[in-house]
């Protein structure tokens, strides 16, 4: 029994062989390293944050005129999004430098898993390409109402490697990039606000346009929003049996609906005012394209 005890088994002799000082002074010296490395990408983060939102707020300030607030959102949304994941990419390469890990024989060695690697990227490259091509084409901006596939909502963002669509019910789409092949796009360039008042065979029609007119006269100059002359077109059959009065209103896609609740209520207001008495059916305004 003695002599086993003075006998250290193979396995403390094992233990003893390392170099204990040396190993622990290694892994303080690589978590400093991880630590002062992820506080500089931190602080460079914020920095190019910082120039990024500050460049886009001077542009939007000068070219207000010349390019729409959903654009501007869109680009800056993607220039973010490009300026972080560079920042991941080069953190992850420094990181794993930093603990000792030879990326590119890893790579070059790791068989199936750079198969695996080669497909995701493969599909990364896709998004990425498909993302710049629906920028660079304007298919869609932030705020638009679009149809992706069988996702109706608004555009909410425009990444790299997804879109986010905010559908009707209030849930959040994520659509990979590649996935985008056709758009329905209800809000590009001009919109109409297109509004219908049913009226009787009886009413008299003059007085109605002649109202709305007025109504055109005093409000549109004053509206933000709307970009032309409204198109008071008359009467129009509905297709039910009934008649209404039609008219288009050319709006920014950003006004449009409140364009369209506005003149809505200013209209049926100054009818009723004027001694008009409207059919009891619903009064259908709808929004369609220009």
């Amino acid at each position: 029994m003695l002599a086993q005890a003075d006998n250290p088994s193979v396995f403390t002799k094992y233990l003893e062989g390392f170099k204990w000082d040396e190993i622990l002074r290694n892994i303080t010296d690589i978590v400093i390293d991880l630590v002062l490395i992820s506080i500089f990408f931190l602080i460079i983060r914020a920095v190019g944050k910082a120039i990024i939102n500050r460049l886009f707020s001077n542009y939007a300030h000068k070219e207000k005129s010349n390019i729409s607030s959903n654009r501007m959102k869109t680009l800056h949304s993607l220039s973010m999004n490009a300026y972080i994941y560079m920042l991941v990419f080069f953190w992850i390469y420094s990181a794993l430098t930093i603990i000792g890990v030879p990326i590119g024989t890893l790579l070059a060695g790791a068989g199936l898993f750079s198969v695996a690697i080669g497909l995701g990227a493969q599909g990364l490259a896709s998004d990425i390409i498909n993302g710049f091509f629906i920028l660079f084409e304007k298919q869609i901006n932030i705020g638009d109402y679009v149809t992706i596939g069988d996702v109706t909502g608004t555009v909410s963002e425009l990444g790299l490697r997804t879109t986010k669509i905010r559908s009707n019910n209030d849930a959040l789409n994520f659509i990979p990039n590649r996935n985008i092949t056709s758009i329905s796009n209800m809000s590009k360039e001009r919109m109409k606000a297109e509004i219908n008042i049913r009226v009787n065979p009886d009413t008299p029609i003059t007085k109605v346009i002649n109202v709305m007119k007025d109504i055109n006269k005093e409000y549109v100059p004053k509206t933000k929003g709307i970009i032309d002359d409204p198109q008071l077109l008359g009467t129009v059959d509905m297709g039910d049996g009934t008649i209404a009065v039609k008219e288009y209103i050319p709006t920014t896609d950003e006004t449009r609906f409140d364009v369209q609740f506005e003149f809505l209520q200013l209209y049926l207001e100054a009818i009723k005012a004027a001694g008009i008495t409207l059919p009891n059916n619903k009064v259908i305004s709808d929004i369609s394209k220009g």
